[in-house]
């Protein structure tokens, strides 16, 4: 017998007789790798802290076009009146929050509740370790506190970068992350009030 008649298969319809031809390894290859990567795909997508979404790739595309607008609102100040200004600015608080995301989402978790374990502390509830008033939050994001749990940023972030920062940590006051840590620290006073446009003050804890 031939090898093309050990390579036809037994059955036979409408006369017409198939080869036994199995599928080749690399095709096998492929699919137990395609496989695989599902599964991690799935589970970093679905449960890792660190995974984005379509929304936050909007947001980091929506962040590249407010940079573009950053360099218009010049030398910003660290002061009190200014963070409030900050944060009642949208513009300034997108591109806050891709600073924040990309370097203290780490620590703190995208919504800053820093829970699943995370090193720093909640900034949603109104406990703090070492901030009493609204620009000690810039002084601990400039100099960096607990000796250096909380590193210092001065050398990694511009000075303006640091401040909207600092104005968008201080607005996740009292925003109650659901899977949030404990807190920690004192209890200290609300923020100032922040003005709204075209309305009355908007106060409490800076939400």
């Amino acid at each position: 017998m031939s090898n093309n008649d050990d390579k036809l298969m037994h059955h036979e319809y409408d006369g017409i007789q198939e080869y036994d031809n199995p599928t080749p390894g690399w095709w096998h290859l492929i699919f137990l790798g395609s496989v695989v990567f599902s599964i991690f795909y799935f589970t970093f997508f679905e449960f890792s802290s660190v995974a984005w979404s379509v929304h936050d790739v909007w947001k980091a595309n929506q962040t590249r076009e407010f940079k573009r607008i950053f360099g218009q609102v010049g030398n910003l100040e660290g002061d009190e009146g200014t963070l409030l200004k900050v944060m009642n600015d949208p513009k300034l608080m997108a591109v806050a929050e891709g600073i924040f995301v990309g370097n203290c989402a780490a620590c703190h978790s995208k919504d800053g509740g820093a829970g699943g374990g995370m090193t720093g502390v909640n900034l949603t509830d109104d406990h703090y370790k070492n901030v009493s008033v609204l620009t000690d939050v810039l002084n601990v994001i400039n100099k960096g506190a607990n000796n250096g749990a909380m590193p210092s940023w001065e050398n990694r972030l511009s000075k303006n970068e640091r401040i909207i920062v600092a104005a968008y940590a201080a607005s996740l006051r009292g925003k109650a992350s659901p899977n949030g840590k404990g807190p920690e620290g004192k209890l200290i006073d609300p923020w100032p009030n922040v003005a709204v446009p075209g309305g009355g003050p908007s106060g409490g804890s800076g939400s």
